[in-house]
């Protein structure tokens, strides 16, 4: 069976209680776009794409959990993409480094693009001329990175979901 694979790293619930405000307030402000369903807010390490078998034995393991903070709004002009982001981490940007490695070593294929952390909000974003997103606020929040996440993604009736079937955590 082909699965549609990623591996990412799944918010903790009071981050991804922050990240839902976040959107809230951005449609307040009369943002409008395809917004992600919180449950399918994620950050991606690498997209790997269509692929027959679950990967997780070749995801690294987290040896010592870090910190990530939530930090800004952004948009990709070319990818119409709304995105959240974190304060630069040295930590996060090894492990990102560290799942790549494992995939070369494993033969599987992943997309090549830099990695660039951030939290997709919404596709297609429209933002009002009058209205700055860097002036919109972005909640307290931080989380603690404990383990890599393998998903799967599924086109269903109403939308994708995104499903976490692998784990490899602090071990």
């Amino acid at each position: 069976m082909i699965l549609r694979l990623f591996v990412a790293l799944e918010p903790t619930p009071s981050f991804r209680c922050a990240l839902s405000l976040l959107q809230d307030r951005l449609r307040a402000e009369g943002v409008t776009g395809s917004w992600l369903h919180p449950s399918n807010l994620h950050m991606t390490l690498a997209f790997i794409g269509a692929w027959q078998e679950d990967v997780t034995n070749h995801l690294p393991s987290v040896t010592v959990p870090f910190r990530i903070t939530l930090a800004g709004l952004g948009i990709f002009p070319g990818a119409k993409v709304l995105w959240a982001g974190v304060d630069p981490s040295r930590e996060l940007d090894t492990l990102a480094k560290d799942v790549r490695q494992e995939l070369d070593i494993a033969g599987i294929p992943y997309d090549r693009q830099p990695f660039y952390p951030h939290i997709t909000l919404a596709r297609k974003p429209c933002v009002p001329d009058r209205i700055c997103i860097s002036e919109v606020g972005v909640p307290p929040a931080y989380m603690t990175v404990r383990e890599v996440c393998l998903y799967k993604s599924e086109h269903l009736e109403n939308g994708m979901a995104y499903t976490v079937i692998g784990r490899s955590g602090n071990q």
